[in-house]
């Protein structure tokens, strides 16, 4: 008999992750927010896709990822 999978309906899985707890000032926290929104990413997605670019782990970025041009500082 086949057992039933944990995991509902939805988009697929990211792979193993771990929880990050951020305090962010309220006026950056919009701001990132603003620019996810305007990459059409979610917070999580485009600061991880930030992180994974400036850190030279762009491989460990979802293929969905890497389809949006993101920015970069100087």
């Amino acid at each position: 008999m086949a057992t039933k999978s944990s995991r509902g309906p939805g988009r697929p899985s990211k792979g193993t992750r771990k929880q990050v707890l951020l305090r962010w000032h309220p006026e950056l926290k919009e701001a990132v927010e603003n620019a996810a929104k305007a990459h059409g990413m979610d917070l999580n997605t485009y600061v991880s896709a930030l992180l994974a670019a400036d850190t030279g782990l762009s491989h460990l970025v979802t293929p969905n990822q890497q389809e949006e041009q993101l920015p970069h500082s100087a």
